[in-house]
């Protein structure tokens, strides 16, 4: 005699039959696994094995009468727990084929978004797309493109194109040799010195402070005899000033080797330079203005830099208005930057420069042809280096001052604004072909810094937007400042809300709808995002080379999306030279 058990549970056509002791003077009768419907689905799907068992046992118990050894039957269920019980690696395996075959199946594509920053606004792009569908599971190797502020929890090794599934996501896994304040100047200096070019004709004067590195005694050396050298006042009895300096610090006295650290640059220019000799202290992972200090004295520097290694008290940006809690930030890597005491100013007030760079799936750079300005609510002195406001514009610290949106609305002005501000002052400068053009030169020299790391190890469908910030000194010069992973999308403005959809959109068309082609035919359609002065039909990012290539970016009337999609799309744009010699 025996109990026949077939279930889809287990598998499509998988039949078990266990024997089972005879129960005298009855049959003992069958039971098939059953089916559950899952709520708002029409699908049936199959139970558990662990519950299959419950329902086998609220069967016999409800035939106790019937049998009459209910050890047999009890020691009988034991038994096909046993033959059932397969292990959760063939259970798992099970579930993802048939994950595997709904996703083909289905004619729509999935998205995750991770929350913060703005991410409201990615969704309302990605809605745009009749083939995309928003999932809240974003565990799920299965989902088509991913969105988050960091690249915590992305599994980039799962990043392969098979017959199953592809993903996308938005951060490239080595993105902070760009992001990173130190690494991205160690990168600048490898390149300009293969190069034979400057590193400080492009970013301002920079010393790197690593705790972790054992060369941190010669790093740390290295700066305090260049500050000393150029400081208004001498420091006294300098040898014993360096002893105790380190010993404060903690910094293990190392022989001196003949490695080379970085670059001495031959002397201060100008425009960095001033009465109150002031320097910006950086913690090299922190973004949105946080940790930076703008000081003008050895020993302060050393205060702080001590301070960040045991958890220096810092406030968050979104709880600094209420003045909810404190942060504890400990850091064990700097960057010690000249600030630039002679910037160039709108209405006596400082200024930086937000433009955004993307880099594609197949490692292509485009520079977003329009950018803006981010202003700040104070006037311009370098009397004051406590009131952040006047020396840092990052919306994120300006928007808690009083004066804030009073100048400008969010403090922020387009392109054309600022042209019109400096023909109205009489300067006979063309922006774009003076200083865009500059920019777009050190954004080709940055990416050339890193194109061998960036994506090392060769992960297929990762794209990013970086958020490149430049200053304009007294001189018109532009000088890089530093480059930002998750650069903010908050609409704070007028001009943010007329780019930022447009940027985003026509970044997707370049990226996730070229790896996920529109199931649909597509037809020459107008963007639902306009922006002023431009075509609805142009692409608003400009070609400025791949990574792959030795050479920028040539010449070009039209861009052509690529063949994956179901027909050719031709969206007119103009892809301007790069230059090429000394910059």
């Amino acid at each position: 005699m025996f109990l026949s058990v077939s279930g889809s549970g287990f598998h499509m056509n998988y039949r078990q039959e266990v024997r089972l002791p005879k129960l005298q003077g009855h049959k003992v009768q069958a039971y098939s696994m059953p089916k559950y419907r899952q709520l708002n689905s029409p699908e049936e799907k199959p139970i558990s094995p662990d519950r299959f068992l419950k329902y086998l046992n609220n069967k016999v118990q409800s035939q106790a009468g019937v049998y009459r050894n209910p050890a047999a039957v009890q020691s009988s269920m034991i038994l096909i727990a046993k033959q059932m019980k397969f292990s959760s690696d063939q259970h798992t395996h099970r579930q993802k084929e048939k994950s595997i075959k709904i996703i083909e199946q289905s004619n729509e594509y999935k998205y995750n978004l991770g929350l913060g920053n703005n991410h409201e606004l990615v969704q309302r792009i990605m809605d745009t797309r009749v083939d995309w569908q928003q999932t809240k599971d974003n565990s799920s190797m299965f989902v088509h493109f991913r969105w988050q502020q960091w690249n915590r929890g992305y599994k980039y090794d799962r990043l392969i194109m098979n017959n199953q599934y592809k993903q996308m996501v938005n951060h490239f896994e080595n993105h902070p040799e760009l992001s990173n304040k130190q690494y991205l100047f160690r990168n600048l200096c490898s390149y300009c010195e293969q190069n034979k070019l400057s590193v400080y004709d492009s970013v301002p004067i920079t010393f790197v402070l690593d705790f972790k590195d054992d060369s941190v005694d010669q790093q740390f050396t290295q700066f305090v005899k260049f500050f000393d050298k150029y400081a208004p006042k001498k420091i006294d009895q300098m040898a014993k000033k360096l002893v105790e300096y380190k010993k404060k610090l903690k910094i293990p006295v190392q022989p001196m080797n003949d490695k080379k650290i970085q670059p001495i640059p031959n002397k201060i220019p100008k425009t960095q330079n001033g009465n109150q000799y002031l320097w910006l202290l950086k913690p090299t992972f922190l973004n949105r203005g946080q940790g930076i200090h703008v000081v003008n004295d050895l020993d302060t520097i050393i205060s702080l830099i001590s301070e960040y290694q045991e958890g220096h008290q810092t406030m968050e940006d979104e709880d600094a208005k209420n003045n909810k809690k404190n942060n504890n930030i400990k850091a064990n890597s700097f960057v010690i930057q000249k600030y630039i005491e002679q910037p160039f100013l709108i209405n006596q007030r400082k200024f930086d420069i937000r433009v955004w760079v993307l880099v594609t799936q197949d490692l292509h750079c485009y520079f977003f042809k329009e950018g803006y300005i981010r202003t700040s609510c104070e006037n311009y002195t370098t009397d004051d280096v406590s009131n952040q406001f006047i020396h840092l514009t990052n919306n994120a610290i300006q928007k808690y001052s009083d004066k804030y949106g009073e100048f400008e609305d969010g403090n922020q002005l387009s392109f054309d604004d600022f042209q019109n501000y400096l023909n109205q002052q009489g300067f006979n400068i063309d922006f774009q072909q003076n200083n865009v053009t500059k920019m777009k030169q050190l954004v080709w020299m940055s990416m050339q810094s890193v194109k061998r790391k960036l994506n090392l190890h060769q992960r297929k469908f990762c794209m990013e937007i970086f958020g490149y910030d430049f200053i304009i000194d007294q001189d018109f010069k532009t000088w890089l400042i530093e480059i930002n992973t998750n650069p903010c999308i908050e609409e704070s403005s007028g001009i943010l809300r007329m780019l930022l959809p447009r940027m985003l959109d026509d970044a997707f068309k370049l990226t996730i709808d070229v790896i996920f082609p529109p199931k649909q035919k597509l037809e020459i359609v107008e963007s639902t995002f306009p922006v002023n002065k431009y075509s609805n039909t142009e692409s608003l990012w400009e070609s400025i080379g791949n990574l792959e290539s030795p050479k920028p970016a040539a010449k070009q009337s039209a861009f052509v999306l690529p063949n994956q999609l179901s027909q050719q799309i031709q969206q007119f744009q103009t892809v301007i030279p790069i230059y090429q010699g000394d910059l």
